[in-house]
C-alpha cells in the first residue's frame, strides 16, 4: 500500500509539472538552461506549489529565502504564497482535542475556524476559568502526506547531486534536509510550545513593546496546542497608532530581531506580517512559532561581525567572513567575489528604509557567492529572510527608519555583550581547557612519531582531489583515439576486401566516412567533449 501510495504521488507531481510547464520555469530559474525568467512562469510556479500542497507550499516559502537560487520575479512572487486551505468539519478535530486534552477544561469552542491552513486550523474558545483562548488543531493525515512528499523531494536532490556540481553548489540536499526539519518542527506543536516560551524569554527586555502569546500549561500535546488569545490587527492595518510610538514600535522591533540573531543565536525566523499583531495597548505580539532558527556560537559570532561590517562599508572584512562561513572549492573565485563585493557595497549606505528594496543587501550576497563559486550555508539565507521580513515590519510602522544605521548602532553593543559573555569565568576556562588540549596531546603524539620513523613504519597517504577536469580530459582523448583507430582500421580493412568483395569494401568505407564526419562534427560542436 505505501508503495502504491508513492506511486500516485509522483503521478500526481508529474501531472501538475507538465500542466503547469515545469520545464520552462527549470530553464527560467537557470537549473536546464538559460531563459529570460517571466512573471507568468512565476505565477504559474506558485500556483503549481499551492495545488501540491503542504510540503510543496512550505519549500516555496523556504525557496523565497533564496535570491541565489531564483531570479527576483520568482522571490516576489513566492512571497505571496498563501496557505489556506477549505476548512474541515470540526468533528474530527473535535476528537482529537478530546483525547489529547479532554472537552471537559473548556466552556465553548466555536466551531467555525479563525483560520484554516494545511497544517492546522485553529478556533476560539472558552476555559472554564474563562480565560479566551485558542486551539490550534492538526489536520489529520498531514504527518503521512509529508513524509511521502519529503521522500519524493529527496531522492531527486540525491538524483540531481549525482550529476550535477551546480546542485551540489546549490546544496540541493542540504535545502531537503532543511526543509524536513522545517516541516517536523511544524507537525509537532509540542516543539512550537517549547519555541514560543523560549522566544519569550530571549524578547523578556523588550516585554513593553513586545511579546509573546502565553502558551496554556498543561494543555499541549502533539496535535493539540492551546494558547492565549490575542485580539488585534496586522501591523498594515495599524494606520492610526501614534506616529512616535510607531516610530518607538519600529526600532524596538528590528532591534530585537537582531539582538535574537547576533547575541542568542535563537530568533523567531518568520515574522512576517501575518504573523505579527498590533494589540489594542499598542504593543506588537509574535505569533506562530513552528520555525525558528538556532545558531551555533562560532557562527553566531560570524554573522555578528559580517552584519557589522556590511553596516561599517568594510568590503575586505565581509568577503573575509562569508568565506569563513562558507563551502569554497579550487575553482571559488575568491578575487573575483571581493572586486564586485567592494563595488557592490556601497549602495547600501546612508539610506533610508523607504529607498531600500527589502533585504537587497544580503539577497545580493547570495547571488555573488553563488557566481563565484562559494557556497553559503543554509542558515545564511534563514538570517537573510528573517531581517528581510523584519525589514518590511518596520517599514510599515516607520518608513523612515534607517536599518543600516541601526544595525552600525548596534554593532558595539553587541561586541562589548560578546566580549562579556566571553569573559563570565566558566567560559574563560572551558575554552581555555579546549585550547589547552591539544598542546597536552602533543608530546605523546610527536614520541609516537619518533617511535614509527625509528621502526621505518611510517607511511605517509596521499589523496588526490579536485581531479574532474583532468579526468575528463584523459578521457576525451582517449575517446579521440579510439575513435580515430576504428576509422583507420575499417579504411585498411574495406581496402583489403576490395579483391574480394566490392559490396562489402563500399559499406566499409562508407562507414569509415560516417563515423570521421561525425567525430570532426562533434569536436567542432564540443572541442574536448567526445
Amino acid at each position: 500500500m505505501a508503495e502504491k501510495g508513492k506511486v500516485k504521488r509522483a503521478l500526481e507531481v508529474t501531472s501538475v509539472a507538465r500542466r503547469t510547464h515545469l520545464l520552462r520555469v527549470l530553464r527560467e530559474v537557470g537549473v536546464v538552461g538559460d531563459k529570460p525568467s517571466t512573471r507568468e512562469g512565476a505565477v504559474r510556479f506558485r500556483e503549481a506549489l499551492e495545488e501540491l500542497g503542504t510540503t510543496f507550499v512550505k519549500l516555496g516559502q523556504l525557496l523565497s529565502s533564496r535570491p541565489d537560487l531564483l531570479p527576483d520575479v520568482y522571490i516576489d512572487e513566492l512571497a505571496k504564497l498563501v496557505d489556506h486551505v477549505q476548512p474541515l468539519p470540526f468533528a474530527p478535530l473535535r476528537e482529537a482535542i478530546a483525547e489529547d486534552i479532554g472537552l471537559e477544561h473548556f466552556a465553548s469552542i466555536d466551531e467555525e475556524p479563525l483560520a484554516s491552513a494545511s497544517i492546522a486550523q485553529i478556533h476560539a474558545a472558552l476555559l472554564k476559568s474563562g480565560r479566551a483562548v485558542v486551539i490550534k488543531v492538526r489536520r489529520p493525515g498531514i504527518v503521512e502526506q509529508v513524509a511521502l512528499d519529503l521522500e519524493l523531494l529527496r531522492k531527486t536532490a540525491a538524483i540531481a547531486e549525482n550529476h550535477s556540481g551546480t546542485a551540489r553548489l546549490l546544496q540541493l540536499n542540504a535545502l531537503t534536509d532543511e526543509l524536513e526539519q522545517h516541516l517536523n518542527g511544524e507537525l509537532d506543536f509540542r516543539e512550537e510550545a517549547h519555541n514560543a516560551e523560549l522566544i519569550a524569554s530571549v524578547i523578556v527586555e523588550y516585554r513593553e513593546d513586545l511579546f509573546v502569546p502565553e502558551v496554556i500549561r498543561p494543555y499541549v500535546s502533539e496535535r493539540v496546542l492551546v494558547m492565549e488569545r490575542i485580539d488585534g490587527v496586522k501591523v498594515e492595518d495599524g494606520d492610526g497608532l501614534d506616529p512616535e510610538r510607531a516610530s518607538q514600535l519600529a526600532r524596538t522591533f528590528f532591534r530585537a530581531y537582531i539582538r535574537q540573531i547576533t547575541v542568542k543565536g535563537l530568533f523567531h525566523a518568520d515574522p512576517h506580517r501575518g504573523n505579527v499583531f498590533l494589540t489594542p495597548d499598542g504593543r506588537l505580539a509574535l505569533l506562530d512559532f513552528g520555525l525558528i532558527g538556532r545558531l551555533d556560537d562560532d557562527t553566531r559570532t560570524s554573522l555578528a561581525l559580517l552584519l557589522l561590517a556590511i553596516a561599517q562599508n568594510r568590503a575586505d572584512d565581509v568577503a573575509d567572513l562569508i568565506v569563513s562561513l562558507s563551502l569554497t572549492t579550487t575553482e571559488s573565485d575568491e578575487a573575483g567575489f571581493v572586486h564586485d563585493l567592494r563595488r557592490k557595497l556601497p549602495r547600501y549606505q546612508w539610506r533610508p528604509l523607504a529607498d531600500i528594496k527589502t533585504g537587497e543587501g544580503l539577497a545580493d550576497l547570495q547571488r555573488l557567492s553563488l557566481q563565484h563559486g562559494i557556497a553559503l550555508p543554509t542558515s545564511f539565507a534563514l538570517v537573510g529572510k528573517t531581517l528581510s521580513q523584519a525589514e518590511s515590519v518596520a517599514r510599515a510602522l516607520d518608513p523612515t527608519m534607517d536599518p543600516v544605521g541601526m544595525i552600525r548602532g548596534e554593532g558595539w553593543t553587541v561586541m562589548a555583550q560578546e566580549a562579556e559573555r566571553r569573559l563570565e569565568p566558566h567560559q574563560l576556562l572551558a575554552f581555555g581547557f579546549m585550547q589547552l588540549q591539544p598542546l597536552l596531546r602533543l608530546p605523546r603524539r610527536v614520541a609516537q612519531l619518533a617511535q614509527k620513523l625509528e621502526a621505518g613504519t611510517l607511511k605517509i597517504g596521499i589523496a588526490p582531489v579536485q581531479l574532474g577536469d583532468f579526468e575528463r580530459l584523459l578521457r576525451s582523448a582517449a575517446n579521440r583515439i579510439g575513435a580515430a583507430l576504428i576509422v583507420s582500421a575499417l579504411l585498411i580493412a574495406s581496402a583489403l576486401m576490395a579483391r574480394v568483395d566490392h559490396t562489402l569494401a563500399v559499406v566499409g568505407f562508407f562507414a569509415a566516412t560516417a563515423l570521421g564526419v561525425y567525430m570532426l562534427w562533434r569536436i567542432m560542436r564540443t572541442p574536448g567533449g567526445l
